[in-house]
């Protein structure tokens, strides 16, 4: 594994639908609150402005791999970078049982930790806020992003 950000995430009463499980619009919240916590200033600045360079969502891929009921136990939402190209980026992530290290829960793999709820892998294109059209990344977000990257999500074909 490379360098993976962790980011907590409560399960809310209200993430959780009819069908007794967290619903796959929540889970889409986790992946951007993740995001965000993990890496800062993505198109807002230390004031909370929006930046002349924001990150848009232009794709998202989720396999959902078994469901989640309402718990008291956080989340573990790991986050990483598994591309960068000239203006997009590719955010790779996994929701794993439990807040601590390692996750805990009832189905664990080999490695003691937990097996993934879900995996999924978002695209981002940075655009220019003036000119509404795609700007590439300078060296210092290529470092930024570089300080987290892993390999693609392990997601199903179609």
């Amino acid at each position: 594994m490379g360098s993976r950000a962790r980011v907590v995430a409560p399960v809310r009463w209200s993430d959780v639908d009819l069908f007794g499980h967290v619903n796959n619009a929540a889970f889409l919240r986790f992946l951007d609150d993740a995001r965000f916590a993990a890496f800062p200033g993505l198109g807002v600045d230390a004031a909370g402005e929006i930046s002349e360079e924001v990150l848009v969502v232009v794709k998202h891929e989720i396999d959902y791999l078994a469901p989640v009921r309402f718990t008291a136990e956080p989340l573990a939402v790991e986050v990483w970078v598994s591309r960068v190209g000239t203006s997009s980026v590719d955010f790779g992530y996994e929701i794993r049982a439990g807040g601590d290290a390692g996750g805990a829960g009832d189905d664990t793999g080999n490695d003691g930790s937990s097996k993934p709820y879900l995996r999924a892998r978002s695209r981002m294109v940075q655009v220019d806020r003036s000119t509404g059209r795609p700007r590439p990344f300078d060296d210092v977000q290529r470092e930024r992003f570089a300080a987290h990257t892993d390999a693609e999500p392990d997601l199903r074909p179609w």
